[in-house]
């Protein structure tokens, strides 16, 4: 597969907004992303390092995007404080009727 260079600037910029200090590592010939801090990016998710560049941002880019959808729509992300939040300002909607 083969990305464009806009399409790869775009993939890029969207993992090192979440990771800014991001970088391309090669290990046994083969890359993957580093976020910057020891770890790689998308390890959580079992990717494997992948034989081209572009490739190994568009996983990480990916990843990335899996993790955010999956912190989003977690159950433990609702909290008590959010419930109470979001009925009192229905509550309030209510009572101007």
């Amino acid at each position: 597969m083969t990305i464009s260079n806009k399409k790869f600037q775009s993939i890029k910029r969207k993992v090192l907004k979440r990771y800014p200090n991001a970088k391309t590592q090669i290990r046994d010939g083969a890359y993957y992303i580093s976020d910057g801090m020891g770890s790689e990016v998308g390890k959580e998710f079992m990717i494997p390092p992948q034989s081209s560049v572009q490739m190994a941002w568009y996983w990480a880019s990916e990843s990335t995007r899996l993790e955010q959808n999956l912190k989003r729509t977690h159950p433990d992300k609702t909290g008590m404080t959010f419930s109470e939040t979001k009925f009192n300002r229905i509550s309030r909607r209510n009572t101007k009727k």
